[in-house]
């Protein structure tokens, strides 16, 4: 029984092992992989900073062109009309046109349809946008213009009602200082502070 287990342990230890190796083989190729790249670039740009070498020059990068469909492009001049209400009519042409192709619209078409809907969306949002801006502007006028037309013609005070303001906002003040120095007098000139009652 002993030597059952014995040998059970083992094969266990040796399988534990071998995995250990191949992870440790793996982490060691991974670390020479990514310090070989670095140690790569790491050369280079030392030596454009000493000036031994010339940066590289990028070849010009020329646009993607979409291939639809067995090679044909979808080519369109982009409808603008006068207005905002004009150039969405003439995407909605373009956008009939897309899906009222010869046998059966192609995946160039319902594309096109698609970029046609997206533009008439975005230029409706500007529509009711101005349309918004519009109407707050004439609004804002109209408020003005009554503001302005029911200005209260008020007369101003005589020099009479003027000091008779004066005197008794003056009796006003005194009575609160009055008051204010009469209960520091009771309290005995102490700073009078809130009482807190302690609830467990």
């Amino acid at each position: 029984m002993n030597a059952v287990l014995t040998q059970a342990g083992g094969d266990q230890i040796q399988r534990y092992e071998a995995i250990r190796r191949r992870n440790a083989e793996t982490a060691y190729d991974r670390n020479v992989q990514y310090n070989g790249r670095h140690q790569k670039t790491i050369e280079e740009l030392e030596a454009l900073l000493v000036g031994d070498k010339e940066p590289a020059s990028e070849p010009d990068v020329k646009p993607e062109i979409r291939q639809l469909d067995a090679g044909q492009m979808k080519q369109i001049a982009l409808p603008l009309g006068k207005t905002l209400e004009e150039t969405v009519d003439l995407w909605r042409g373009v956008r009939a046109d897309a899906l009222a192709a010869e046998p059966e619209p192609t995946t160039a078409d319902y594309q096109l349809a698609a970029a046609a809907s997206a533009k008439i969306r975005q230029t409706e949002a500007q529509i009711a946008i101005q349309d918004r801006i519009r109407t707050e502007l004439e609004h804002h006028a109209a408020q003005q213009e009554t503001s302005a037309t029911n200005i209260p013609t008020t007369e101003l005070p005589s020099a009479e009602e003027r000091e008779f303001f004066l005197m008794q906002k003056r009796y006003q003040q005194a009575i609160s200082a009055y008051s204010m120095q009469a209960e520091a007098r009771q309290n005995g000139y102490a700073i009078e502070w809130p009482s807190f009652s302690r609830t467990a």
